[in-house]
């Protein structure tokens, strides 16, 4: 049977039990604003019974742990989708800025300066000898190269804000990684005392959160609580304790902006730039190395075919001093550039052979086994020939001027258009070196030449996909426009991903006041009973002593 000591041991576990429960309660309310906190509960067992002459009787309750109430497949997608936030975020964002960039809606940009380039050609074209109108040519024609270089320096200054913001995520990441591995340290402990870390985790996985906004993560939990953090290409970034790190490194293949390199330690770094596969570290990469470039190459091309076509119509007439053979524009000068991983010494230049025969295109010139190749990477046209020593070969308009030294595995890019659109200017300064005449008999009246220069706006230019240079920047600054709609329609669309997954959190995960005031009435009313049960057991204690008076 019972004593009155087992009650007097019931009450006093009760009351135990129930302050802890007080006290779970009270840390919930506290937090019910504070970000990735997890709802606790305290998990109540009775304590083992004792046999009497009347069977089993209970000896009280005992609170046995205090659990985090987590669905942890919800705290997974949470992380997982956490990437594809990161990464359509900077995408909608650049994307914008570089749609602002291309913005003629003010009667400024490339369009406009196109449109006044050719009006002033006709004005010119209707008075020769004007020196009012040459005049306003070269004005019309400087501001349109202006044009063209404000557009291309705002891109460049795209590129860099991207590769700035790279090294600033990747000093991030690093943090975030060793106050992961430090957390694991911490947790693991807690753990093997028999403990469970509840704050420590939820700190934790706020941790990762942000760590898969930055970058995409692949995680796994051990049984002592730690977890371990692959990056691209399965490279562990978190192990346990130990914190790895990714470090940004100049690239000379890629003008000297950063390539992400995981440090496995030891001084081995590996390059894993390619195999990032989300995160805002992957939208970063691909703006600054694909997509911006991109839009800088097409201007270049329309810039490079701008002047290509006008400085060979201008060539070709005379001004009114009867010079000819002038250009118009400051004439192109191909790029050649050296991989870095070259062995041999061998320099290479570039010049234009042919103006009419220009593509346009990007050129790979590579050397093996006695033999050179050129390689049109947007065609798949090339050619190939002897190499012995300094070599000139033509292809496509281009003379590829080869000096001696080139081993098997060297490889050179060549552009004609590279960099074109920032360096345009008028090469004519003398508004009487202006080829308005087809022929030196026909100056100062003749305009035939002017005729023909005018005539270029509306000609379709094989280099432009078979458009006029109006329709080919239209139809660019369309497809900019297009994709910055699909990169905030694309975040929209994470985000409520997003806000649907933390619902699903909040459902089983967060704290509800009116849920936890409940509680509290029902801990509150089952203390009081439990201090009222130790009273109790007190007076027929007391009973118990008086009757032996």
């Amino acid at each position: 049977m019972g004593s009155i000591n087992g009650i007097f041991n019931i009450g006093r576990l009760a009351l135990l039990a129930e302050q802890a429960a007080l006290s779970v309660t009270s840390q919930n309310i506290s937090n019910v604003n504070t970000p990735g906190y997890s709802r606790q509960e305290v998990v109540f067992q009775t304590t083992p019974s004792v046999t009497t002459g009347s069977g089993q009787m209970g000896t009280g309750v005992q609170a046995t742990e205090i659990r985090r109430v987590v669905n942890q497949f919800i705290e997974n997608q949470i992380t997982s989708e956490q990437s594809g936030l990161g990464q359509t975020d900077v995408e909608q964002s650049i994307l914008g800025r570089v749609e602002s960039v291309f913005n003629d809606l003010q009667g400024t940009g490339v369009n406009q300066a196109l449109s006044d380039f050719f009006s002033a050609l006709q004005d010119l074209a209707n008075n020769p000898q004007g020196m009012t109108e040459r005049s306003a040519l070269l004005g019309r024609a400087q501001s349109l190269a202006q044009q063209f270089n404000s557009t291309d320096s705002q891109l460049q200054q795209v590129r860099t804000d991207l590769n700035t913001e790279i090294k600033t995520d990747l000093g991030t990441i690093n943090t975030l990684a060793q106050q992961i591995a430090d957390l694991n340290k911490q947790i693991s402990q807690v753990n093997l005392s028999g403990q469970s870390a509840n704050d420590l985790q939820d700190q934790r996985g706020q941790l990762l959160n942000q760590l898969s906004e930055l970058v995409n993560i692949n995680t796994f939990q051990d049984n002592s609580g730690m977890v371990t953090v692959m990056v691209a290409n399965n490279q562990p970034l978190v192990e346990g304790i130990t914190a790895r790190s990714l470090q940004g490194t100049a690239d000379p293949d890629n003008g000297g902006f950063t390539k992400v390199q995981f440090d496995g330690g030891g001084g081995s770094l590996t390059d894993i730039s390619g195999g990032i596969a989300g995160g805002r570290l992957k939208a970063l990469l691909d703006l600054r190395d694909n997509v911006v470039p991109g839009y800088i190459d097409q201007l270049d091309r329309l810039s490079a075919s701008v002047v290509n076509e006008v400085n060979q119509l201008h060539q070709s007439g005379y001004g009114l001093d009867g010079s000819t053979g002038l250009d118009f524009f400051r004439p192109l000068t191909p790029v050649a550039a050296a991989l870095s991983t070259n062995t041999g010494s061998a320099a290479v230049s570039v010049s234009i052979n042919n103006s009419a025969n220009l593509t346009f295109d990007q050129y790979e010139l590579s050397f093996s086994g006695g033999n050179y190749t050129i390689l049109n990477v947007d065609t798949g046209n090339s050619t190939t020939g002897a190499y012995g020593g300094p070599t000139v070969a033509t292809f496509e308009g281009l003379d590829f001027n080869m000096g001696a030294g080139a081993v098997s595995g060297d490889l050179f890019r060549v552009s004609a258009q590279q960099g074109a659109a920032g360096a345009m200017d008028v090469a004519v300064t003398d508004p009487n070196q202006i080829a308005a005449s087809a022929t030196s008999t026909g100056i100062p009246g003749d305009n035939s030449n002017l005729l023909q220069m005018i005539g270029l706006q509306d000609k379709s230019m094989a280099p432009l996909g078979g458009s006029t240079f109006q329709n080919y920047y239209g139809s660019m600054v369309e497809g900019i426009g297009t994709s910055s709609q699909q990169a905030q329609s694309n975040f929209s669309a994470q985000k409520v991903v997003q806000q649907q997954l933390n619902s699903m959190r909040e459902d089983v995960s967060g704290v509800s006041l009116d849920q936890e005031m409940t509680n509290l009435l029902m801990y509150q009313r089952a203390f009081q009973a439990a201090a009222r049960l130790i009273s109790v057991a007190d007076d027929v204690y007391q009973t118990l002593l008086d009757m032996k008076k």
